[in-house]
């Protein structure tokens, strides 16, 4: 499972639903791809921090793993982004759409890595599947004061890098005394490409480890539900979280390769703005 995941911006007390809080990718492979930005800022911001990070090991597995990593974060008043846990980014709402619109809406594309199954994960006579390059399409807009609705559109997965995902959802906030609880459900779905280089046996794999051959075509891969939050210490120091349970179904949860069909994943990051 990939190590990077959308970041939490930081919230604004004008964003009524969240709008600040993403779904984070700790677990792009299932679930989770979905971004979410604040408006560009007037002026270039640097922030940098630390990040405890948990994800599955690999598609289907019923092991975590964890890790303290750098966090690092740059916006451009342009739109461009780039980040440890965004990918490298624009966003082009401000440059295609005037006004309020341009803070509604949340147009553009990014891209950033996402791992798969090591060597080391993988069964015996199954093939590993190593790190991809993913681009994504995103488009989210702000329907009513409490509801954000979210899509993302990425390609560049599978063991031929010819793998494609569409993950649909939403996302609406639950005030807390000052602070705020972003929630978010998803969906998602997968082509042929993606689910067999993620959870397929083919031929040759199956004489070789012993396993059923498993050949899914495209379908509905998993949903998930997400709890976000971010606390403000001062101007410049903030911490925030989130944590993302993602349940396969269908065709990735029958798949012999799957030893859990929940993939949970948290994140939680201690950011300084320079």
């Amino acid at each position: 499972m990939p190590v990077t995941r959308p970041r939490l911006p930081r919230l604004t007390a004008s964003m009524p639903v969240c709008i600040a809080l993403a779904c984070t990718a700790l677990d792009a492979t299932a679930g989770g791809s979905l971004l979410l930005l604040d408006a560009p800022p007037a002026e270039t911001t640097w922030s940098g921090g630390l990040s405890v990070r948990g994800w599955p090991r690999a598609p289907g597995s019923a092991r975590q793993r964890e890790a303290l990593l750098p966090a690092l974060d740059y916006e451009s008043p342009s739109g461009i982004f780039a980040a440890t846990d965004t990918g490298l980014g624009w966003n082009l709402a401000p440059q295609l759409l005037d006004g309020d619109a341009a803070k509604t809406w949340q147009l553009g594309a990014r891209l950033w890595p996402q791992s798969g199954r090591s060597r080391r994960e993988s069964p015996p006579g199954i093939n590993s599947l190593g790190s991809r390059l993913i681009t994504q399409l995103f488009a989210n807009v702000q329907a009513t004061p409490e509801l954000l609705l979210q899509s993302g559109l990425s390609w560049g997965s599978g063991r031929h890098h010819n793998g494609d995902q569409l993950e649909l959802g939403a996302t609406s906030g639950i005030p807390i005394g000052q602070e705020l609880l972003a929630i978010s459900l998803a969906a998602t779905y997968a082509n042929a490409a993606h689910l067999r280089g993620n959870f397929g046996i083919g031929p040759g794999e199956s004489l070789a480890s012993g396993l059923p051959m498993f050949q899914p075509h495209s379908g509905w891969q998993d949903w998930s539900v997400a709890l976000s939050a971010e606390h403000k210490f001062s101007a410049d120091w903030s911490v925030n979280g989130q944590w993302l349970h993602t349940r396969l179904v269908g065709q990735a949860a029958a798949s012999p390769l799957t030893h859990s069909r929940d993939q949970p994943s948290f994140i939680f990051s201690l950011w300084h703005r320079f």
